[in-house]
């Protein structure tokens, strides 16, 4: 679906925006909600009366979202080094540059400040084609870490965040190269008026987002089935099973699906003891 020029000016709006949030102090910098401007306040989900707090709690947040889809064990500390998280309060106000001109001298990445500028700004277009899809929910447990996070300056991956009395041991299953192709590549599914996954309602079978790993089979399924949606959303598969993991009735993700009967379903994706999504591949 092609946005209107109304919803491209305000996206291109937005996009110009984040580069206010690195400069001078980060997201510690006063002003910040101004410094967003209403077009990205409005896509974040950022109310016209949220304190100075609650600002900050969902622009770390929305960041973590994104830097959630990167590998790059050295992305986190070059990326809230230039936001201002986790950094001596000495560089907070040194500006982007200036802080990680500091974390290259202190030798805590291992790369030269041109590579970690380098891949900041890789993060920040991530950041930018982020504005265009869908924005996850966030929860009162989103908000109560972000808090913590903030007040005690970690980042977010910071295992001391909470005591090893109070985190649950949870086993960690290896990502397989074909699950981690599908969390990180953009795909294709229906959506409602409000560009939000739709998701088909089969019954017994349950609730599934039906997403397409390329543009292109979309449109053979739709003119195949004859089926129209109100909206079409491009997103990232890991924030489709993100949409799916937080919707309150299970919900299900179908990757390729056929326009045609008795696909069936070839593979499990367990997200938590009461949320799960399956993945089908087109044979």
């Amino acid at each position: 679906m092609v946005a209107s020029a109304k919803e491209t000016k305000l996206s291109r709006r937005a996009k110009d925006r984040l580069h206010h949030i690195h400069a001078r102090a980060g997201i510690r910098q006063a002003g910040l909600g101004r410094a967003l401007g209403p077009e990205l306040r409005a896509i974040w989900g950022i109310a016209e009366d949220a304190g100075p707090e609650r600002v900050r709690e969902i622009v770390l947040l929305r960041l973590n979202r994104v830097l959630g889809r990167f590998a790059d064990p050295l992305m986190p500390e070059i990326v809230w080094t230039a936001y201002n998280l986790g950094v001596d309060p000495s560089d907070g106000e040194s500006g982007m540059v200036g802080r990680l001109r500091g974390l290259v001298g202190r030798g805590q990445v291992g790369v030269s400040e041109r590579t970690c500028t380098r891949r900041f700004y890789e993060f920040l277009g991530s950041v930018k084609n982020s504005l265009d899809g869908f924005q996850e929910d966030l929860t009162g447990e989103d908000f109560r870490l972000a808090s913590q996070w903030l007040a005690r300056n970690v980042r977010p991956d910071r295992e001391e965040l909470a005591s090893p009395s109070t985190l649950p041991e949870v086993p960690r299953e290896p990502v397989s190269p074909v699950l981690r192709t599908f969390l990180e590549r953009t795909v294709w599914g229906p959506a409602d008026p409000a560009g939000a996954p739709l998701p088909a309602r089969l019954g017994t079978h349950g609730d599934w987002f039906c997403v397409f790993t390329d543009e292109r089979l979309l449109t053979e399924y739709r003119a195949a089935t004859g089926a129209g949606w109100p909206r079409i959303h491009h997103r990232t598969g890991r924030e489709v099973v993100a949409a799916a993991a937080g919707r309150a009735v299970a919900t299900g993700v179908l990757v390729n699906p056929r326009p045609t009967r008795g696909s069936g379903i070839d593979a499990a994706l367990p997200l938590s003891p009461d949320s799960v999504a399956r993945l089908t591949v087109r044979r």
